[in-house]
């Protein structure tokens, strides 16, 4: 945690989910790396290793790359990127049925 920024990260034999949280509003870390990104799928994490540690280095590569809107950015920097992630998801192309 720092201030009303939070990083939420759950484990249960490996890294599970991982969200990012600012005041009430909150980016799953796949959505945060397609905003960051502008591709799905383009980041380190997940990587699938069977290392229970490999999704942790994958998560800090990711950080450590794309994460500073997160970890030192303003509050609008990150917001920008809820807003587009929204955005994404909305125009995401769909399979159809």
């Amino acid at each position: 945690m720092r201030g009303n920024r939070m990083l939420e990260i759950h484990f249960r034999y490996s890294l599970g989910l991982v969200t990012y949280r600012l005041g009430d509003r909150a980016l799953s870390h796949e959505a945060f790396m397609w905003s960051v990104l502008g591709k799905p799928h383009a980041s380190h994490y997940p990587g699938f290793s069977d290392d229970p540690m490999g999704g942790f280095r994958d998560l800090r590569a990711d950080l450590e790359e794309y994460g500073a809107d997160f970890l030192k950015g303003a509050d609008t920097e990150f917001l920008r990127h809820c807003e587009r992630a929204i955005h994404l998801e909305k125009t995401r192309p769909r399979l159809p049925v």
